[in-house]
């Protein structure tokens, strides 16, 4: 079994993570990828409770047998750190590092070494990047670059999550942006205004 792992604030899930999330299961055949919205992330801010990101990712990802959600982080009270997810699960489907591929974007990259144990975590799985532009690849590590598989043809949509909220804080729509179900949540739960 081949399985992608796919973490993130997820606030709100939006269309690129799931073209995304579908592109780097075709390419790399994966059995499924599993999205793991994170509780408490070092690096990033919420802006929604757990439960409800937790909520958007499900409706989104409901039709496609291929995706599923974890809980895992979301149910420890204290910091959730990739590398403890990524071994967690390693051990929990029995499988090996080829098996295993933690989906990040470029901009996580490169961030990398600020993370708990990103050697550990080079050491659990193969990590698959989505670039967005090569522009700032001089600021990523040598031996990281020699380590990741770089997705150079996944479609990447200028889609963020920050301006999603963003739009919705000045009352412009974000129809196509996210998928009917996640909008209509927001909506109904006045997300973000």
């Amino acid at each position: 079994m081949k399985v992608g792992l796919y973490g993130g604030t997820f606030d709100p899930i939006h269309n690129a993570h799931l073209i995304i999330a579908q592109f780097v299961k075709e390419e790399l055949t994966l059995d499924k990828v599993i999205f793991i919205p994170s509780a408490h992330p070092p690096h990033k801010q919420v802006f929604s409770a757990s439960s409800v990101r937790l909520k958007m990712v499900n409706l989104a990802i409901a039709e496609n047998t291929h995706f599923e959600c974890s809980e895992l982080e979301l149910n420890r009270q204290e910091i959730a750190y990739s590398v403890d997810t990524i071994e967690f699960l390693k051990h929990q489907f029995k499988i090996t590092k080829e098996q295993l591929f933690w989906l990040m974007g470029f901009d996580n990259l490169i961030d990398l070494p600020n993370w708990k144990n990103p050697d550990k975590i080079f050491g659990l799985s193969t990590i698959v990047v989505f670039p967005r532009s090569q522009d700032r690849i001089n600021n990523i590590r040598k031996e990281y670059l020699e380590k990741v598989i770089f997705l150079h043809k996944a479609p990447i949509l200028e889609i963020s999550s920050t301006t999603i909220r963003d739009f919705i804080q000045k009352g412009r729509s974000i129809k196509y942006l996210v998928p009917p179900a996640v909008e209509e949540l927001i909506y109904s739960e006045k997300l973000y205004q």
